[in-house]
């Protein structure tokens, strides 16, 4: 009889411990990878949230320059329209006259000439592609980069020939030689860019207190879109 008690005992200990852990994995195992499961999903949603903050805390410390970024871009637009814009070059060419006392005699515009980029950048720019290639297949070596030596000429890929072009201006001018230095300094700093290139004066044998002067230049398109 005894002997039947402790078989007893022993069987009953071991369907406790049977049944203990079969209510962990039916029971709590689920409950806790689920919660598992929620931590994850909640660590990712708090990412997304904390990334979000970021990018509108950065466009609204952006947006409080949006008034200075657009007055700076319209600037750049007189500087240099997204079309020729002769006409009310012309008129400015008259206001800067009339302003430092010169009289203008002429006014040529040329054709257009469509930017090229400068030798020294070109050298670059290849030298820097044949860097960046790899070798094919058939040959193990690297491709040999020629390095540009010297001064080498500030450039943007954004500008090419297809949307920046020069017009060549020439200006006849009429007045002291002084005031023809003050209209020529005003021609160069005034709100659409020129590019000065050249300059004569010749004094007038009638009165030496005038000169005739010619004055080249380049103004400069940026075509938009």
């Amino acid at each position: 009889m005894t002997g039947n008690n402790r078989l007893w005992k022993i069987g009953s200990v071991t369907v406790m411990i049977i049944t203990l852990v079969a209510g962990w994995f039916l029971g709590a195992q689920p409950f806790l990878d689920a919660a598992a499961k929620d931590d994850i999903e909640r660590a990712s949603i708090e990412a997304q949230n904390t990334a979000q903050q970021a990018e509108i805390a950065r466009l609204v410390e952006e947006n409080k320059n949006l008034d200075s970024i657009t007055a700076d871009y319209k600037t750049l637009q007189k500087s240099i329209p997204g079309s020729p814009s002769t006409a009310s070059f012309i008129q400015g060419l008259d206001g800067l006259a009339a302003s430092t006392g010169v009289q203008v005699t002429g006014i040529t515009v040329s054709e257009s000439q469509a930017y090229t980029v400068p030798l020294s950048a070109a050298a670059a720019q290849a030298a820097a592609q044949a860097a960046a290639e790899t070798p094919t297949p058939e040959s193990t070596e690297a491709p040999v980069a020629t390095v540009a030596t010297g001064y080498v000429a500030a450039t943007d890929p954004l500008i090419t020939p297809a949307n920046f072009v020069g017009i060549r201006v020439g200006v006849d001018l009429k007045g002291s030689y002084q005031s023809v230095l003050t209209f020529v300094e005003g021609l160069q700093s005034g709100a659409r860019l020129v590019l000065v290139t050249g300059f004569t004066s010749t004094t007038s044998a009638d009165d030496p207190t005038v000169v005739s002067a010619h004055v080249d230049g380049l103004i400069y398109v940026l075509k938009q879109g």
